[in-house]
């Protein structure tokens, strides 16, 4: 019964939510909160289902006592797993178990190979071809057309086009710049990195696939958001404006990602979020990543005193 809750729960989220939330308008006036719920929502899927294979493989109510007992801390004696007889339900719990942690691990291992791979070339060009700016502190390539990215990794490195020195006045250069270290900064290479493992390891979970897509355009309006804190957004929209081109590397790029609705959006005043809109929008968040365990160990709750005896 809680195997089939589990396995009902990921299906109505991982296919169910993407739609409302991809369509929710208050993303938008509040990214970083956003992220929160996208990736709350896809590692919710994931453990609702890697739980669902477990309790086939192991009975619900061990797992449960074993993270109660984890959160009491008391001690493991007079809770050992029980002799476990083969059936099928097992089996198949066991086969998705191994299948699952196989398409993560597979997908891990490509993304983050070829991920490192891209930024270690990149990070090779650029202090070949590149010459440092003291007073920036970037990176400058040599190049007529104007642009401008991150490369993150140890210390992480901002990288400007020489196009772009010559194009941009001294406060969207600025704003440019803020653009690129808020990414930095807030590891936003890690979140897509997490999304496109999920991505790539199960294309078929609608959840999955969004939230990827959804990150890459949130990212680029908290990094603008992080521009903001220091420069007016009408220059950081003139910033991006300059620098509107299509992505041509997998770094995080100033303009190479949904421009037009940056732009609108950094030109228009918006509200903030009211409090109570705020609040429900992180009780959301925080029951997508509680809710999975949850299933498991309200039941054990229910006897935590006998856990500590």
């Amino acid at each position: 019964m809680i195997a089939v809750l589990l396995a009902g729960y990921a299906v109505l989220v991982g296919f169910g939510l993407p739609h409302r939330l991809s369509e929710a308008s208050w993303a938008s006036r509040a990214p970083r909160l956003a992220i929160s719920t996208w990736l709350a929502a896809a590692t919710s899927v994931a453990c609702a289902a890697l739980l669902a294979a477990a309790v086939l493989i192991v009975p619900a109510h061990v797992l449960g006592d074993s993270l109660v007992l984890l959160v009491q801390g008391c001690g493991w004696s007079g809770h050992g797993l029980p002799a476990l007889p083969w059936t099928v339900p097992r089996a198949v719990g066991i086969a998705a178990m191994i299948g699952m942690t196989l398409r993560l691990g597979y997908a891990a291992a490509r993304v983050v190979g070829a991920q490192r791979r891209l930024r270690a070339r990149h990070r090779r060009d650029v202090r070949l071809a590149g010459r440092f700016h003291p007073t920036l502190d970037v990176f400058v390539l040599d190049h007529a057309h104007p642009s401008a990215f991150c490369l993150p990794g140890r210390g992480g490195t901002v990288v400007l086009t020489a196009g772009a020195l010559r194009t941009l006045p001294p406060a969207e250069l600025a704003a440019v710049i803020a653009h690129e270290r808020t990414h930095l900064d807030r590891r936003h290479h890690h979140l897509l990195t997490c999304a496109a493992v999920l991505d790539r390891a199960f294309p078929l979970v609608p959840v999955f696939g969004e939230t990827h897509r959804e990150l890459r355009r949130l990212v680029e309006l908290a990094a603008d958001d992080g521009a903001t804190r220091n420069c007016a957004p009408q220059t950081v929209a003139r910033a991006v404006l300059r620098l509107a081109a299509p992505p041509t590397t997998s770094a995080l790029g100033m303009g190479s990602t949904a421009v037009r609705q940056r732009v609108q959006r950094l030109l228009t005043a918006r509200t903030p979020l009211h409090r109570s809109a705020v609040v429900a929008r992180a009780l959301l968040v925080a029951a997508l990543l509680l809710l999975p365990a949850a299933v498991l160990t309200l039941p054990a709750l229910s006897d935590a005193a006998h856990h500590c005896d």
